[in-house]
């Protein structure tokens, strides 16, 4: 492997003598910080001087938690790297431990002082973002003694969600099927989504029918765990003065209960678009009747090819193009300077990821193996990586993060700018229809999908809020009419399939999953105003990338004209993603179907 393809760590620390340092100052700044324990009320210097010296904390945690962290996931085996790993996780709980003081002690404040205290200390200004939002989270503070009694139950919090991930991942144990020429073939969570997209049929059937019975063999155990999950987070939103659990989610993701309304009833409102869908697919396979496991199955062939990772970045940078000059230079800099470690070695942690490191530049963890999806997952973690450069670069190392609200838009604005890029230059029509199918699926399967669910969860937790009986049956059956509500009657949900909701480890982190869909509807929005050169749009773009985290994630948004509590931006997705099947059926010859 060749240097130029792995991290260079010693942007962060040339020595260990300069890695040991930071860590003393971290003490050093513990003891300092400590002094103002009691004493934040007394005025807005104090406020001041002790968010400095949290400031500096945070950008030096920082890198050491990074530091070890991409020595233990460069190798998972090496005793070194799950040293300074551990060494850092201690050190960061001793931050935590210590500051613990901060939030309760200003939240104690009466708002005005601190609305005066920020008005009359211009220096103060730096932390307006965190006053602010410790001002609004106020009335849903309890008592320090409360609240410290709920912070010893955050592993029994946790132990549900634990429960799940031991029984689906260890303990349920999935038949194997016999593969096209009669070999055993491994089923798993991890092999299924290859099966579901086998060419041969009565593969993708054997997997469905097996893989989702054998959750229902589990399905009252599973019933009563997730119940078990929404009702202690319906009650903790009651504790902490919220009208609902919807409420309380969207308020801690910088989004509003309208945002969430809004996305589910404009969905709703297009469905037409993916009943049209599934019956063009239906046409596609030539099937005389179609099922949910046909869903998955790209009807055209196409020879996978191996691209070379140098080819990669070509094929980026000339996709990415239409960012602008500025963005290109740097994303040419970034891959010639070790941001990303590329390929995969013994024991190094699966999957990717990109992390930044304050003051130094993002990380970027591969497993590049030449595929057209490792391609696409390239140029997506360098969004990531772009976004959180231009944040780091504008703003203190306090506002530079930005919130999962807005986490996933510019890297999904590089998929979609990428995938336009190879349609537009694919050389044979079978490509080009290939290419076009997957960004259908990828709009169906993150926007039409992640909705489904987001409606899921919101009637889970509203019957539960209103005191209705919900068990295994029940929730079978609100899965399935959402099925058949959002795939039309052309598509058969067999019965098996009440049971797929109980494949869904994201319903155990409450209201997470429509942060896809309005992720990607943002991100079309945005792609496609890139790419029709609309005057000015590239520079405020890039300005809304440079905001990291210093405002509210919708106010972010309002820059770039986006407003996620309006219909626009969600009709806007439904109609990029009927044009392209629209583009589908025109370039295929057997399609009779017209979309209505």
């Amino acid at each position: 492997m060749e240097n130029k393809y792995e991290w260079k760590l010693t942007d962060i620390y040339k020595t260990e003598a300069d890695y040991k340092k930071d860590k003393e100052r971290i003490n050093e700044l513990l003891e300092e910080i400590k002094q103002f324990k009691g004493k934040l009320k007394d005025s807005s210097e104090n406020i001041y001087n002790c968010y400095k010296i949290f400031e500096e904390i945070a950008e030096l945690i920082g890198k050491i938690y990074a530091y070890g962290m991409f020595k233990y996931h460069k190798d998972l085996s090496n005793p070194e790297g799950i040293k300074l790993f551990k060494d850092a996780e201690s050190l960061d709980a001793k931050i935590d431990e210590t500051t613990s003081f901060m939030v309760p002690e200003l939240t104690d404040i009466d708002t005005k002082v601190l609305e005066n205290y920020l008005n009359e200390n211009k220096e103060l200004q730096r932390y307006k973002r965190l006053i602010e939002e410790i001002i609004k989270n106020k009335k849903h503070i309890l008592s320090k003694d409360v609240e410290d009694a709920l912070s010893r139950f955050s592993d029994v919090f946790n132990g549900v969600e634990n429960a799940y991930d031991i029984l689906t991942n260890a303990e349920i144990k999935f038949p194997s099927i016999k593969g096209e020429n009669g070999e055993e073939l491994e089923l798993s969570e991890a092999t299924y989504s290859k099966l579901l997209s086998s060419k041969n049929r009565e593969i993708r059937k054997q997997a469905s029918t097996l893989l989702v019975s054998e959750y229902g063999k589990y399905i009252n155990t599973i019933t009563e765990l997730y119940l078990n999950r929404v009702n202690e987070y319906t009650k903790m939103a009651r504790l902490r003065n919220y009208n609902s659990s919807l409420e309380k989610a969207v308020d801690e993701d910088d989004a509003t209960v309208e945002v969430y309304n809004k996305l589910i009833s404009t969905v709703n409102e297009n469905l037409n678009i993916n009943y049209e869908y599934t019956k063009l697919k239906k046409h596609m396979l030539k099937l005389p009747e179609i099922h949910m496991y046909d869903m998955y199955v790209n009807p055209f062939t196409t020879e996978e090819k191996y691209t070379d990772i140098e080819e990669a970045k070509a094929i980026i940078l000339k996709a990415l193009e239409p960012l602008g000059e500025e963005y290109i230079a740097k994303l040419k800099e970034a891959f010639e300077s070790n941001w990303m470690d590329v390929y995969k070695a013994p024991n190094k942690r699966s999957g990717g990821y990109n992390m930044s490191v304050y003051g130094v530049h993002p990380y970027i963890l591969l497993n590049y193996e030449g595929t057209t999806n490792d391609v696409s997952t390239v140029a997506h973690e360098f969004g990531h990586a772009m976004h959180s450069y231009y944040a780091c670069e504008s703003q203190n190392v306090l506002d530079s993060n930005y919130t999962i609200l807005t986490a996933e838009i510019a890297s999904t604005v590089n998929e979609i700018l990428l995938a336009q890029y190879r349609i537009e230059t694919a050389k044979t029509k079978e490509e080009k229809m290939a290419l076009l199918y997957d960004r259908i699926e990828t709009v169906r399967a993150t926007l039409l999908t992640q909705s489904m669910f987001a409606e899921f969860e919101k009637e889970v937790h509203s019957n539960v809020e209103s005191g209705n009986i919900l068990n295994s049956t029940k929730l079978g059956e609100i899965y399935l009419e959402l099925n058949k509500k959002y795939y039309g009657k052309d598509l058969i949900i067999d019965d098996y399939n009440k049971y797929n909701w109980a494949r869904i480890p994201h319903f155990y982190s409450c209201f997470y999953v429509y942060k896809y869909a309005t992720g990607i509807s943002s991100a079309i929005e945005i792609a496609t105003r890139i790419l029709n050169k609309e005057d000015g749009f590239v520079e405020k773009y890039i300005n809304m990338l440079k905001l990291g985290g210093s405002k509210k994630s919708l106010d972010i948004l309002k820059t770039v004209d986006i407003d996620l509590e309006d219909s626009k931006v969600y009709k806007n997705a439904l109609e990029f993603y009927a044009n392209d099947i629209k583009k589908l059926m025109n370039l295929w010859d057997g399609t009779k179907s017209s979309l209505r």
